[in-house]
């Protein structure tokens, strides 16, 4: 998925992006950069409370990531 999202940036502005594979880590440093007033999107999951990794369902809920990372 990330490959196919790259590949969808123009090299110009490719190059003002960081990719981060770990759903987790990528919360929080977005979480890190936020400024008032700022929106953070979190999208692709949906309703789904697991994050599904070489065909093994693990437990991972966006918005409780979210509330995590803002504590």
């Amino acid at each position: 998925i990330l490959e196919q999202m790259q590949a969808g940036v123009s090299p110009v502005d490719f190059k003002k992006t960081k990719t981060i594979e770990d759903r987790r880590e990528a919360i929080r440093y977005a979480v890190s950069l936020a400024q008032p007033h700022d929106i953070i999107l979190v999208a692709g999951k949906g309703h789904e409370t697991y994050q599904e990794i070489k065909g093994v369902k693990h437990h991972f809920d966006d918005r409780e990531e979210l509330r995590a990372a803002f504590e």
